[in-house]
């Protein structure tokens, strides 16, 4: 009975926190790509100025107070930190941007927007709530539980699409993009809410009060520290350059697939919408993979046969789309582009969501208490961002010398292709030493 509660529990927050994360990338997307940002050549640009160094602050913030407050709380002062910016920024910020359209200042704003967006999962579900169940659900539970949990972020974006679709209707919003912005943050407040009393649940069930707050003198680390404990250790490099790897290769080509998308459906509302719809079919692969495929893998295979499929799946997907746009009669068939995109965009993050991420969460377990958290602060924290910040650097390179985004095609689908073979080939080194540990732990 006890499983099953705590299962419930960590299983909603997945659910609500993908909903949220669901909602905000399409509102990101559509006010960056179709309105304020200026176009998919903005990511880039938001990507390298904005999301590296915002990273770089939420870990060592995160790491300020994690230091001074046990995890609970943090996660209580995130939550309404997050909630907070994006009803500020709907009701009251928005409508003044569109006044000031001539100035930088919407393109600055919109930047603030997409990195807020970006880190959302990133601190709320990846590191705080993985933080906590890392530390208290042991590795034989793991197996059992992750795959499903999984499942928690497909259901999410399943069921972030009709919301999406329905704040952005015609009926509803009177076809005012503003009114969907705002129809959607307060869809976002109401799950930040519903989820900091579930996360209190949790706690209660986990009933780690005490030995948090006994660990916290002994776990008081600063963030360069925490550094210095991943580059001592070659397990927590490989698992580092995979996560980086991994963001590079696909961000060279979220960024021209976002641009071709832009062709397709021109207006702010219309990009909202697909972008809603992509996040339906995202779940349902994701589903269909933390239900059967991930479980499977995870039961009758090594931990490098299931981690593998993400990386090989990038490549193979990439390895369509690009060559679909090389190819001289597909490139000027947008609709193709677009359907071939989506596959990728589906695809990759699904096996993302549940292979890569039950595995990469597998293999924090195996490590000592001291290299788990401080390890998953800094690969989760920033690593994460430096890949899709060395992307956009590459991107914004490609596009001063090309002139355009699909004028880079060349050379990008070359560099994301290179890349991600180098994060095939990290992913089976890793998973030799992955085996290693864990059949030391099993003895």
């Amino acid at each position: 009975m006890f499983k099953n509660r705590l299962f419930f529990w960590m299983m909603s927050i997945v659910c609500l926190l993908n909903v949220g994360y669901a909602i905000l990338r399409s509102a990101r997307n559509a006010l960056v790509v179709a309105d304020l940002g200026g176009g998919a050549k903005s990511i880039p640009w938001f990507e390298l100025c904005g999301g590296m160094p915002g990273a770089i602050l939420m870990t060592i913030g995160l790491t300020w107070l994690l230091n001074r407050h046990s995890l609970k709380h943090v996660f209580y002062i995130v939550l309404a930190v997050f909630i907070g910016f994006f009803c500020v920024f709907s009701i009251g910020v928005y409508p003044w941007l569109t006044e000031l359209k001539h100035t930088s200042v919407p393109l600055i704003s919109s930047m603030i927007f997409f990195v807020m967006a970006e880190l959302w999962k990133i601190a709320l579900l990846t590191i705080l709530f993985w933080g906590l169940v890392n530390q208290y659900v042991p590795l034989e539970n793991a197996k059992r539980f992750y795959a499903p949990l999984m499942l928690g972020g497909s259901v999410g974006t399943i069921l972030a699409a009709p919301l999406i679709s329905l704040c952005t209707s015609d009926w509803l919003t009177g076809m005012s993009w503003h009114v969907s912005l705002n129809y959607m943050m307060g869809v976002l407040a109401v799950i930040g809410v519903v989820t900091a009393w579930l996360f209190s649940k949790l706690w209660d069930e986990f009933s780690v009060a005490e030995k948090v707050e006994a660990k916290k003198e002994e776990d008081n680390l600063s963030v360069w520290e925490s550094i210095r404990i991943c580059f001592r250790s070659r397990y927590l490099l490989l698992l580092a350059w995979v996560t980086i790897a991994d963001y590079i290769a696909y961000a060279l080509a979220e960024v021209i697939f976002f641009d071709v998308l832009r062709q397709q459906y021109p207006n702010p509302r219309d990009y909202c919408d697909f972008m809603g719809k992509l996040s339906l079919w995202n779940g349902v692969l994701t589903a269909v993979s933390a239900l059967v495929i991930t479980p499977y893998l995870l039961r009758n295979y090594r931990w490098m046969v299931a981690s593998l499929v993400t990386p090989v799946c990038l490549l193979v997907m990439e390895g369509a789309f690009f060559f679909a746009l090389w190819h001289p009669k597909l490139s000027v068939q947008v609709p193709v582009l677009v359907v071939i995109g989506s596959l990728l965009f589906c695809t990759a993050r699904a096996a993302k969501y549940t292979l890569f991420d039950t595995s990469k969460e597998i293999s924090f377990l195996l490590l000592p208490p001291l290299e788990k958290m401080q390890g998953k602060l800094v690969i989760d924290g920033m690593c994460a961002r430096i890949g899709r910040g060395s992307a956009s650097f590459l991107s914004l390179m490609l596009i001063q010398v090309c002139g355009s985004v699909l004028a880079t095609v060349p050379i990008a689908g070359g560099l994301a292709l290179f890349i991600s073979g180098s994060c095939v080939a990290a992913t089976a080194r890793l998973g030799t030493l992955v085996d290693e540990k864990r059949l030391k732990t099993e003895q």
